[in-house]
């Protein structure tokens, strides 16, 4: 129904109260049109959700497209007159759209995208005062920094974003301090996070959006990844083990064949060669900044002259 102008008296509009009264009557309209309907809110949720589960499993070209599609479509939807609920929740999507516009950017190699939407990301967070959120940009800093080789900026991100101390997220901190201090060789460090990566808590309910759920397979390549960088007893059956819990063809299953190959780089070279084939083919299929710079962890390994052996304690796992 069209709306309807009632006539009112016509006095002099000496402090032009009727033109501002006009101008809310055409405020009050577009917030009442500006927001989506309640099945395309429930749709956007859906979507950031799905996107959270596909992240490690789908193609960044795969997901490229959608992500930055519904991203435009939200930040869009934000520039109009909204009722406040509908802000809050289309703020929250826009904040996890730029986390995962933000990982892909960095997994890819595109540095400057990243820390563009890691910044909005954080911006969103803040508006909203959303912890969850907050902590998930914080991870998402560690990794950036992680990828470009910024391992003391890496650690303080990562250190903030187990501060949360969220179930959903708390397992993802503690794998990147595990990661930041196996690559620094931070044997203390190493041990309290394995620790607090063993003793974090249970999420199996949660349906959050940002990072996927962090299972036993992740964890498992995280510790052999650690294992095998450090060179501890059973190494190489953490990163069977790691093999075994993976899909073929996932990003997951080239992390722990890197791990392997670094175990057997200068007892096996035929397996190493074995290993490295598998990683290459993976990333034909799912490019990764991440395993690509693994690949070249295991080359250089295989150029460099074997090192004694030196016994240290088995990692926690």
């Amino acid at each position: 129904m069209d709306p309807i102008e009632l006539p009112g008296t016509h006095t002099p509009d000496r402090h032009g109260l009727a033109a501002a009264a006009r101008a809310a009557a055409m405020i009050s309209r577009e917030i009442a049109h500006a927001d989506p309907d309640p099945l395309t809110l429930s749709e956007i949720d859906e979507r950031l959700y799905r996107y959270a589960t596909t992240l490690m499993s789908a193609s960044h070209t795969a997901l490229l497209g959608t992500v930055v599609g519904d991203w435009r479509r939200v930040s869009a939807a934000l520039g109009r007159r909204l009722s406040p609920s509908v802000q809050c929740e289309l703020t929250r999507a826009a904040g996890y759209l730029s986390f995962y516009l933000g990982y892909l950017a960095a997994d890819t190699g595109d540095d400057t995208s990243a820390r563009r939407f890691a910044t909005l990301a954080a911006q969103y967070a803040e508006h909203l005062d959303d912890r969850l959120l907050a902590g998930t940009v914080h991870s998402l800093d560690a990794f950036i920094a992680f990828v470009d080789g910024r391992l003391d900026a890496s650690r303080i991100a990562a250190d903030r974003a187990a501060a949360v101390r969220h179930p959903a997220l708390h397992g993802w901190a503690c794998a990147q301090q595990v990661q930041i201090a196996a690559a620094t060789r931070d044997e203390p460090a190493l041990e309290a996070a394995l620790l607090a990566l063993r003793d974090r808590p249970g999420a199996p309910a949660l349906r959050t959006p940002g990072w996927p759920p962090y299972d036993e397979t992740r964890e498992a390549c995280v510790v052999a990844d650690a294992m095998s960088r450090l060179r501890v007893p059973g190494a190489r059956s953490a990163a069977r083990r790691a093999i075994a819990l993976t899909g073929p063809s996932t990003l997951e299953r080239g992390w722990a064949l890197g791990s392997l190959a670094a175990t057997l780089v200068h007892d096996d070279p035929t397996a190493t060669a074995i290993a490295l084939d598998e990683m290459v083919a993976i990333l034909d299929l799912r490019p990764s900044r991440m395993l690509a710079s693994l690949v070249h962890e295991v080359l250089l390994l295989i150029s460099a002259p074997p090192l004694a052996h030196t016994s240290r304690p088995a990692a926690a796992s």
